[in-house]
This record gives structure tokens, C-alpha cells and sequence, in this order.
């Protein structure tokens, strides 16, 4: 299991990219890994397109890996003065 903390980029389906803070860790699976976490912005910083985003790719450093979100409702959870993303990740983690 690998994890990563730390600033990231969140790429959209339409190529635009954000900076984001990332939280994520792998998981063993058989003989695959998948790969999960949050994505995180102040309020202040907040892109419109994260709110309904069902889909992208993250980057960290010259590594990149697509996710689904598989609850755009999931950031009315969110703590305050931050808006938080839950993601899964497909392929080879970027961390």
C-alpha cells in the first residue's frame, strides 16, 4: 500500500486544471491495485466544474491517473471553508 499527501493537479474531461490538494493511498486487490482519496480546494479557490465533475485525471508531478467520482453529492460534506471530492482511481496510481 502507497499513500500521497500533497498538492496535486486536477485535470477536467475539457483540459482545464486546477490545483488541488490531494489525499490518496492504494489498495492491493488480487493482482491489481486500485487506488482511492480526496481532492480538496478552499471555498475561495473553488473551480464551478468541480461541483457536478464526474470524471477526470490527476496529476502529481510528471505522473498522471484517471478517476470516476462516484458521488457528486459528496461534497456537502465537506469541512468548512473547503470544498472535498471523494475519487476512485483506474489504471496505475500517479503517486
Amino acid at each position: 500500500m502507497n499513500s500521497y499527501s500533497g498538492p496535486a493537479v486536477l485535470i477536467t474531461d475539457a483540459g482545464r486544471e486546477y490545483p488541488v490538494t490531494a489525499n490518496l493511498a492504494s489498495h492491493p486487490s488480487g493482482l491489481r491495485t486500485s487506488w482511492e482519496g480526496t481532492l480538496s480546494v478552499p471555498h475561495s479557490s473553488q473551480p464551478a466544474e468541480m461541483v457536478n465533475l464526474q470524471a477526470g485525471k490527476i496529476r502529481i508531478g510528471q505522473r498522471e491517473g484517471a478517476f470516476i467520482r462516484p458521488d457528486i453529492g459528496d461534497w456537502l460534506g465537506s469541512p468548512p471553508g473547503t470544498m472535498r471530492i471523494s475519487i476512485k482511481g483506474s489504471g496505475d496510481e500517479p503517486f
